[in-house]
């Protein structure tokens, strides 16, 4: 399952407030994400999330999950979608974003290096 782990002290709460939309539309298609939901418990953020490719649409939820040691930005489980390269860089454009904004934070366990450059 393609996931970032983005180590360190951050709060759900002020991510939700800080992750922008993703609008990428290049030669291979369209990645976008739009509405995003923060649990209750501040917790997690679902993030709704769709990806054009060679014409074929996936949507899917993006997950911003709290760890005992940061955070995870994977596919929520619920979400059954192919992991194309167009899921792949949502979800690193997503972990590059918070990077950005939460300084304090480094990439822990990933699967997606390649795509975070």
């Amino acid at each position: 399952m393609p996931h970032v782990v983005l180590t360190g002290t951050v709060r759900i709460e002020d991510i939700f407030n800080t992750v922008k939309v993703v609008f990428i539309r290049n030669e291979s298609g369209l990645l976008k994400t739009d509405t995003s939901y923060m649990s209750r418990d501040k917790t997690a953020i679902l993030i709704e999330s769709l990806t054009i490719e060679g014409g074929v649409k996936r949507s899917f939820f993006t997950l911003i999950g709290h760890r005992d040691d940061g955070v995870v930005v994977r596919i929520y489980p619920g979400s059954d979608v192919e992991k194309t390269v167009g899921v792949k860089s949502i979800l690193s454009e997503i972990a590059k974003q918070l990077l950005v904004a939460f300084p304090q934070l480094i990439i822990g366990e990933t699967n997606l290096l390649e795509y975070l450059k």
